[in-house]
């Protein structure tokens, strides 16, 4: 691509603009949350980085705003599940300016003065930032390079040998594109269960079935095992040790044992509030 402008300077130039975007490839954007699951609430703290290292990253989703291309962030708490998607660019460019040398003032005699060139670039066509300059009077272009993507404008000027600057020329512009990948974690946040009801009171739980049954454990819950014995009717219940749903520990001096041996010193039995 190349685009052609003419600008009235100190003197009068001809300038000409030629830029190319390189061929880009998307790297890798890895993010992980202290935790994806929990219940009730949770404050999330984001780890990334990125390989290789991305030009620029974007938050969305959970959270929003422009990233460092790496780093760790705690956020605020929530109680509803979250996702939280990072998506970074990789991308840069070069543009290559080129004037033809003025010869003359704009009063119509000869330049004798000529000091340099000064090439103005920025992401904003009316507020040129950053420059560079090129100080051999014999140089007709220069590049700008990594440049990251998005579109550029560019304009030049001359300078004399009292460091006075031309007018603007006119701006020419390139649009450089760049690679992206984006990764997302999910974060499941799960209601807190309701805390179960109160035992009933321990004078008024009775024993309601005479059939007695050790306790095993599975899975790391207490869980009704085999028939060991029996017990008689309304011989007294621990309330805070209950097995299931209505089945709670008795005293092991209550019960007739039949010819089996206990897996467990617990030993249960169905109760109910007499």
């Amino acid at each position: 691509m190349s685009v052609k402008f003419t600008a009235l300077f100190i003197v009068f130039c001809l300038l000409f603009l030629s830029a190319g975007a390189q061929a880009q490839t998307a790297g890798v954007v890895t993010l992980r949350a202290n935790s994806t699951s929990a219940q009730g609430s949770l404050v999330p703290v984001l780890t990334w980085s990125t390989n290789p290292v991305a030009t620029s990253c974007r938050a969305s989703g959970g959270w929003s705003g422009n990233k460092g291309v790496s780093g760790s962030e705690t956020l605020a708490r929530i109680s509803a599940s979250t996702n939280y998607t990072l998506t970074c660019s990789w991308g840069s460019g070069s543009a290559r300016v080129s004037w033809v040398a003025p010869t003359q003032n704009t009063n119509g005699t000869p330049l004798t003065n000529l000091a340099g060139f000064r090439v103005y670039y920025s992401t904003s066509n009316t507020s040129f930032s950053t420059s560079t300059l090129v100080n051999d009077t014999t140089s007709r272009s220069t590049t700008i390079s990594a440049l990251p993507a998005g579109t550029w404008y560019f304009m030049v000027r001359v300078l004399n040998s009292s460091q006075a600057e031309s007018s603007n020329s006119n701006v020419a512009t390139k649009a450089v594109t760049g690679a992206t990948a984006a990764a997302t974690v999910a974060i499941t946040v799960s209601s807190t269960p309701p805390p179960p009801p109160p035992p009933p009171p321990t004078s008024s739980l009775k024993v309601t079935d005479t059939w007695v049954y050790d306790v095993v454990v599975v899975s790391g819950t207490n869980t009704l095992g085999q028939l060991v014995g029996s017990i008689p009717k309304g011989r007294p219940c621990q309330s805070n040790y209950r097995v299931g749903t209505n089945y709670y520990r008795i005293t092991n001096s209550d019960v007739t044992m039949a010819q089996v041996t206990p897996r467990s010193s617990a030993l249960v039995a169905k109760c109910a509030i007499s």
